[in-house]
Order: structure tokens, then C-alpha cells, then sequence
């Protein structure tokens, strides 16, 4: 073996530990949240790990193909008729209901706090539906 290729292989043995002593990058939700000084919020594009770091653990959660929907107690359900959900797609978050006030979303939410709850009108029974 040449000198040249020695001097290589010594540095890639002696360096590979070192590179395993460098500290992981911070996830994207992480310096956000310390630069807002808020931890309640999830955003959108946040993965599910993400979500549990900022809301805690979910109660409940179900797939459905490309979807996944976890749920988080919020104390409202006899009154809001919902737990709060996180929706992920592909594994990021694209949508939210947060009625909580320890939780936040960031995105625009599919159902904003301020709607007001309406009933839903189904048509009698034993008439055709349009």
C-alpha cells in the first residue's frame, strides 16, 4: 500500500468517530417554537413525533390510506361534540382542530374556532334522497 493511501485510510478510521460525536441537528418545530417562545403550537409540515413533542400523547388515532387522524382530549367534547384532531398525510400535518386553549395550530384550520355549530338536516325517513 502506498503512503498516500494509508495517511487516507488512518484518517477515514480516526475520523468516523468523531463524526459520530456531533450532535444532531434540531427538528425544524424546535427553533421555531423557541423563537416564539410557544410550545402549544403545531404547524403545518410537522411530523408526527413533532405533534407528540408539542400536544403530548394522543388519545386515540386511526389510518386511513394516506391519512392519519390523532386525537387529543380537549375537555369540551359534550360541548364541542369533537376531540381535538391533527390530520397528517404522508406522515406531516396539513390540517388541525384545536378547540383547547393549551392547543394551537398554525395553518388555516378546516374548522375555525369561531364557527358556530350547525345541525345537520337529513331527510325523512322512507323518502328518496336527491
Amino acid at each position: 500500500m502506498k503512503p498516500s493511501r494509508k495517511v487516507a485510510l488512518l484518517f477515514t478510521l480516526t475520523a468516523s468517530p468523531l463524526a459520530a460525536q456531533v450532535p444532531a441537528p434540531a427538528t425544524a418545530a424546535a427553533p421555531a417554537a423557541a423563537a416564539t417562545g410557544d410550545s402549544t403550537t403545531v404547524r403545518p409540515g410537522m411530523r408526527e413525533a413533532e405533534v407528540l413533542a408539542v400536544w403530548g400523547t394522543s388519545s386515540g388515532s386511526r389510518v386511513r390510506g394516506d391519512y392519519k387522524y390523532l386525537f387529543f382530549a380537549n375537555g369540551c367534547q359534550p360541548a364541542c361534540g369533537i376531540q381535538d384532531v391533527v390530520i397528517l398525510e404522508r406522515g406531516q400535518v396539513i390540517d388541525a382542530i384545536a378547540r383547547d386553549p393549551r392547543h394551537r395550530y398554525d395553518g388555516v384550520s378546516s374548522s375555525p374556532a369561531g364557527r358556530a355549530p350547525s345541525r345537520t338536516v337529513s331527510p325523512p325517513t322512507g323518502s328518496p334522497s336527491r
